[in-house]
């Protein structure tokens, strides 16, 4: 038998697992790096679908008013705290001159809040100086903007995936 067919060198072997060891060593970071960044799209797009719903839902119940005098909807104020956005948690208030109506985040998500790509849960902001106001005056009535509402959505756990949204 000839001593060159019986395979590989322990000079052969060391190189190769040298050269397989240094490549891993690049490319996973590399893999988790763009792993993570994929999961913070992810959820900067499922927050512009809520972000995006909270909008629409806003603009097609602005002109209620909430309390005498005013003509806008209002975001419903977290006050300096940031909220879990469950099923439940409401979101805009009006009033149709029969009562306050709520919308929770179920009447936006028939299925619930859209999950987040981190396994958490999504957290709702809105300070207590913007939740908009706005009034009408003049003959004929033109509708006067004196505050415009804006808020906030996070993820749970990963706080620097943020979106804010001003209405």
């Amino acid at each position: 038998m000839n001593r060159n067919t019986r395979g590989f060198t322990l000079m052969e072997l060391v190189v190769t697992v040298a050269i397989i060891g240094t490549l891993a060593a690049f490319a996973v970071p590399a893999y988790l790096d763009a792993q993570q960044n994929g999961k913070a799209n992810k959820a900067l797009e499922t927050m512009n679908t809520i972000g995006s719903a909270i909008v629409n839902k806003y603009t097609s119940v602005a002109h209620y008013g909430v309390g005498d005098g005013n003509a806008l909807a209002q975001l419903k104020s977290t006050g300096s705290a940031w909220t879990d956005m469950i099923d439940e948690t409401v979101l805009i208030e009006y009033d149709r001159g029969a009562g306050v109506v709520q919308i929770t985040t179920l009447d936006l998500f028939k299925d619930g809040v859209p999950k987040s790509p981190f396994g958490s849960g999504w957290q709702f902001y809105v300070h207590a100086d913007s939740i908009g106001e706005a009034s009408w005056s003049g003959n004929p009535p033109e509708l006067v903007i004196t505050s415009v509402p804006m808020f906030k959505i996070r993820d749970k756990n990963q706080q620097l995936v943020l979106a804010e949204y001003t209405l």
